[in-house]
């Protein structure tokens, strides 16, 4: 079968299916956009999108696709989510893999290589400060100096143990920084007892009333809503540490439309 009528095939499977039902982290003023977009050129497939946390091991999103497959009820055909999440779904048999004809754009190392799930949205992951309570000449400049006693109690960090972004943050510095520098990172933060909490949210909130003076994990959107509502927040910068990540997308095992699930992600990874 030739790559146009295997395409054919799909949108016609689609088109029978006549949905598809994604969960996921985006905001739902961010998915809109996609969601009209996508219905604007498959009108005979209606998307239905569920915004939902997943903080947790598992996370409660896979724990609420498995309940309503056991229980033979309509599920997520598609989520949306970090890579850390993707790793436990993975390794609850959540997912389904696929071969899609817009991934070839897209480097391997950004690849899930097996194509259990696609890169959808970069994510910049920025650290931050209170400014009226660090002054210019006291901010750190490099990640080890955060591990300086006089930061004890007064950094903020998304909680790393419940297995999503801001573990994926912390992971992905180690072949940065080498061994021997990512593990006295970690020793040295870990010293200095930063707060955690499991929402972005709560991070940035913790840096802008003061309870905190930095914040080492929050999202580029948030730090600029915060600005924008002229919170004491400033972006701190560190030479040795990269801001990107992304969220991926994968379609599940369970879902009830599969052709659905698969045009909706060859068209939301296509440009």
């Amino acid at each position: 079968m030739s790559k146009t009528s295997a395409r054919s095939s799909v949108v016609e499977k689609a088109n029978k299916e006549g949905t598809v039902l994604v969960y996921g982290t985006v905001e739902l003023d961010e998915f809109s956009d996609w969601k009209e977009s996508f219905e604007k050129k498959y009108p005979g497939v209606e998307v239905e999108y569920k915004r939902k946390y997943v903080p947790g091991t598992p996370p409660p999103m896979a724990r609420e696709i498995m309940e309503e497959t056991e229980a033979g009820k309509e599920t997520a055909d598609a989520v949306i989510v970090a890579v850390p999440p993707l790793l436990q779904f993975r390794g609850l048999n959540l997912l389904s893999k696929m071969k899609l004809r817009e991934s070839a754009a897209y480097p391997p190392n950004v690849r899930q290589s097996e194509g259990y799930w696609f890169p959808i949205v970069s994510i910049p992951m920025v650290q931050v400060y209170n400014p009226k309570l660090v002054t210019e000449s006291e901010l750190p400049r490099k990640a080890l100096d955060l591990t300086a006693p006089k930061w004890k109690d007064a950094i903020v960090t998304h909680d790393l143990t419940v297995g999503t972004l801001g573990a994926y943050w912390f992971a992905s510095l180690r072949p940065i920084f080498g061994e021997k520098k990512w593990q006295r990172f970690a020793v040295g933060l870990a010293k200095n007892r930063p707060k955690a909490y499991p929402l972005y949210d709560s991070v940035v909130d913790s840096v802008t009333s003061g309870e905190t003076k930095l914040g080492l994990t929050v999202l580029l959107h948030d730090f600029m809503k915060a600005k924008e509502a002229k919170r004491d927040i400033e972006r701190l910068k560190l030479k040795d540490v990269p801001i990107l990540t992304f969220n991926a997308i994968a379609k599940t095992r369970a879902g009830k439309h599969p052709a659905s699930a698969e045009l909706l992600i060859d068209f939301l990874i296509s440009k």
